[in-house]
C-alpha cells in the first residue's frame, strides 16, 4: 500500500493517510502508548513496527472528553453527507484533488482541511449513502476481515465510501463514530507509523510523533485544551487527580483538575459558584466542569447557579450517588448511637467516595457520619465524618493511591466511588 499512516481498530485498517500522518490522531495518544520493536519475518527479513497503542475505551473516553460524544459526531456525519451531496452534483473532475468550498461552506466544521496529508479523494460511483448506511458499513467492516471478502467486494472499495465520506467529516468525529460500533471496548486501538520508518520518508522511530502533536493542539486552545474541573477546594483537586491516575491513567493531560495550590483561591461551594459565575463572565474559552460534594451544603450552595442558563461549554453537578451510602451509620441528631441512613445529598463529601476500605474504623465497621445542622432551604440535615476520621482517610487514600501507582497494590482496593466521580466527568457533555 505505499508509505502511509493508518488508524487501526482491533485490526481493521482505516483511514489511510498517504506519506504522513493525522496529527488529529496522533495527539490522541500519548507517549506511554509508543511501542517500537522489529519484526523478523520467515526468511531472514524484518520491518520495524512504530505504532502508538491504546485500547477502544480509551481512545473513545480521550476523544469523549474532547467534546467529540456519540451525538456529535451524528450531527456531524449528517453534515458531512449533505455537504459530499452537494459537492457530489458539482463536481466535474472529481479526481482533481481540488475542491473548492462552496459559498458559505468554509465554516462548517465537517469540512476537511487536510488536503495537503492526504491523496485525492475517489467519487464514489454509487449514491450518497445515508447516515445509517453509514453506520452499518462501519459495523460490517469491523466485524470482518479482509481475508473474507470476496474479488467483487474488494474491488467495490477501490472507490470506498468511508474513505470518501472522512474528507467531508472532521477527522475525530469520524474516528469517534467508529468506535462508537466497535464491540469490544478492550480491543486494540492504534496510530500505526511503520511504513513511514522505511525508504523515502524514513521517519526515525524515537520522534515524539504523540508529544509533539499534542503540543501543537493545546496551542489552539479553545477547542483543544484539556477538560478543566473545578472542585471544592485544593484537597479534592490534588486526590482526584491521584484516584485518576489509577483508576483512568489513559485521561492525564486529557483533564486537569483545577491547580488551588497554585491559585490560591478560597475554597469552599460558595467560592465554587463565584468561580463558575467568574469564569462565565470572563468568557473562558475551555470546555470546564464544576463539580461539588453530594451533601447538603453542597447542594444548597449551587442551587442558584444551576437554575441559571449556562454555556454550552460549562456543566455543574455533583459527585454522583453511591450504593455505599444509602445504608450508611450515622450519629445524632437524636441519637447516640449509630443508625443506618440514606446519606446520599446528605454528607456525600469526597471522603465518602475514597472507598470502603480506607473509611474502616479502627474498631470494626465503617466510620460514622455525624449529623450537623439543619438546613432550612433543602429542608434537611447536613452531615460529615468527624475532622480527624477525615484526615486519616485522606492520609490511607493518599497511601493507597502511591501503592497503586507505584505497582505494590493488593487487587482488592476499593476504587468504585473515585471511578464514579471520573466516569461522571466524563458523561458530563453528552
Amino acid at each position: 500500500m505505499g508509505h502511509h499512516s493508518c488508524i487501526e481498530v482491533h485490526g481493521h485498517q482505516f483511514l489511510l493517510v498517504r506519506d504522513g500522518y493525522l496529527p488529529e490522531f496522533a495527539a490522541l495518544f500519548t507517549e506511554d502508548d509508543r511501542r517500537v520493536t522489529y519484526d523478523s519475518g520467515p526468511d531472514g527479513e524484518g520491518g520495524t513496527r512504530f505504532v502508538y497503542l491504546t485500547t477502544v475505551a480509551s481512545l473513545r473516553e480521550r476523544l469523549q472528553v474532547q467534546g467529540f460524544t456519540a451525538a456529535q459526531s451524528r450531527s456531524d456525519l449528517a453534515l458531512a453527507l449533505r455537504l459530499w451531496s452537494s459537492r457530489k452534483q458539482g463536481i466535474e473532475n472529481p479526481d482533481a484533488g481540488s475542491v473548492e468550498l462552496a459559498e458559505g461552506e468554509e465554516d462548517l466544521p465537517g469540512a476537511s482541511r487536510q488536503w495537503a496529508w492526504r491523496s485525492s479523494p475517489l467519487d464514489w460511483s454509487s449514491p450518497v449513502p445515508s447516515a445509517h448506511e453509514v453506520e452499518r458499513e462501519m459495523c460490517n467492516r469491523l466485524s470482518r476481515s479482509f481475508d473474507d471478502l470476496t474479488m467483487e467486494e474488494l474491488l467495490a472499495y477501490e472507490n470506498d465510501p468511508l474513505d470518501v465520506l472522512s474528507w467531508y467529516m472532521n477527522p475525530r468525529s469520524f474516528l469517534r463514530l467508529l468506535l462508537e460500533h466497535a464491540a469490544d471496548p478492550a480491543a486494540e486501538a492504534s496510530l500505526d507509523l511503520s511504513p513511514l520508518t522505511g525508504c523515502c520518508t524514513e521517519m526515525p522511530t524515537v520522534l515524539p510523533v504523540a508529544a509533539e502533536a499534542r503540543a501543537d493542539q493545546l496551542a489552539e486552545l479553545a477547542l483543544n485544551a484539556p477538560l478543566l474541573v473545578l472542585t471544592e477546594g485544593p484537597t479534592d483537586a490534588r486526590l482526584l487527580a491521584q484516584g485518576m491516575e489509577v483508576t483512568h491513567p489513559h485521561l492525564k493531560g486529557f483533564v486537569n483538575f483545577f491547580d488551588y495550590a497554585s491559585a490560591s483561591p478560597e475554597g469552599g461551594v460558595s467560592a465554587l459558584a463565584r468561580t463558575v459565575s467568574a469564569f462565565v463572565a470572563a468568557g473562558v474559552a475551555n470546555r470546564f466542569i464544576a463539580i461539588a460534594d453530594n451533601d447538603t451544603e453542597g447542594h444548597a450552595g449551587l442551587y442558584k447557579i444551576k437554575g441559571r442558563s449556562l454555556p454550552d461549554r460549562c456543566r455543574v453537578l455533583h459527585y454522583p450517588s453511591l450504593p455505599l451510602l444509602e445504608s450508611y451509620p450515622t450519629i445524632g441528631p437524636t441519637s447516640e448511637l449509630p443508625v443506618l441512613a440514606n446519606v446520599n445529598e446528605r454528607a456525600g463529601s469526597l471522603e465518602m467516595y475514597l472507598g470502603r476500605d480506607v473509611l474502616e474504623a479502627d474498631g470494626g465497621g465503617l466510620m460514622p457520619v455525624q449529623w450537623r445542622s439543619h438546613n432550612e432551604k433543602m429542608r434537611r440535615y447536613h452531615g460529615s465524618l468527624s475532622d480527624d476520621d477525615k484526615r486519616l482517610v485522606q492520609e490511607r487514600f493518599v497511601e493507597k493511591a502511591r501503592a497503586c501507582r507505584a505497582g505494590h497494590g493488593t487487587g482488592n482496593e476499593d476504587w468504585s466511588g473515585v471511578r464514579a466521580i471520573i466516569e461522571t466527568i466524563i458523561g458530563a457533555f453528552d
